[in-house]
């Protein structure tokens, strides 16, 4: 069995990792994670370095799950443009493969897209970090040897501690002021499910290119009733009349990686 490379290997790619117990796997990232025992670790941080030496030049799969070094267009620019570029030097020249899988974000989809964004609409984003990860897209499309799988998550969020609930928990008087009326998210644990599927179901038939990862976008108000429901919404946020974009998540549906 050839070994799978996730490099960003973090909390996604722990998951990943832990519901595959009898896969092999190589790590990469700048921070240490805890150990795995099929996971062989290496630290390594691709804006200040470019080469790598791996203890297998032959993998299956290859993830990408690369994060801004900032939140601002800069450390996006570092964490995706600059970081994938010598990624893709390294992988093209010295490493044999034969999936590739990239992590991305909704983000490239802008309130422009409208409502029910399918994987046939074409990206709009609102802002210079989402044009930046649609620049990431296309490099990684144009410079891949397969044609790569694409998942763009909506509003990623771990069943155990959503982001409202950590508000509830630190609460100091001030009520946060929401910016649309509803949200979409995607659990980390539905997100690994969809990786480990896709390599180690060599049964499904061939996909490439995006795949919205979102489930159906629920009113915050239903949100906060979920994680807090021993607390009342308007204690802890100030609602808003703006409808937000949504995505139809049809072919993650279809495409069997969410079995």
């Amino acid at each position: 069995m050839k070994k799978v490379l996730i490099i960003g290997y973090g909390d996604i790619g722990r998951r990943v990792a832990a519901s595959l117990p009898d896969q092999k796997f190589i790590g990469v990232s700048r921070s240490v994670p805890s150990n795995l025992d099929n996971v062989i670790f290496i630290q390594q941080d691709w804006i200040n370095q470019s080469s790598l030496t791996l203890p297998s030049s032959d993998f299956s799969t290859i993830v990408l799950i690369l994060k801004p070094t900032s939140s601002d267009v800069d450390g996006y620019k570092q964490g995706f443009l600059d970081a994938s570029h010598k990624i893709m030097c390294f992988l093209n020249n010295y490493i044999s493969y034969e999936r590739l899988l990239i992590v991305t974000s909704t983000r490239v989809y802008g309130i422009g897209n409208g409502r029910n964004i399918n994987e046939a609409s074409e990206p709009l984003p609102d802002d210079q970090q989402g044009r930046v990860i649609l620049d990431y897209e296309n490099f990684i499309s144009n410079e891949s040897k397969v044609a790569p799988l694409i998942l763009r998550p909506s509003g990623l969020y771990d069943e155990k501690k959503h982001w409202m609930q950590n508000h509830v928990d630190t609460f100091e008087g001030k009520k946060y002021v929401l910016r649309f009326n509803e949200a979409n998210m995607f659990s980390r644990n539905n997100l690994a499910l969809v990786i480990a599927n896709y390599i180690c179901c060599k049964e499904l038939a061939p996909i490439s290119g995006p795949l919205i990862c979102s489930e159906k976008a629920l009113k915050y108000s239903e949100i906060f009733t979920l994680f807090c429901p021993e607390h009342s919404f308007e204690d802890f946020f100030i609602s808003s009349d703006n409808i937000a974009k949504s995505f139809d998540p049809q072919k993650l549906l279809n495409s069997g990686l969410m079995r």
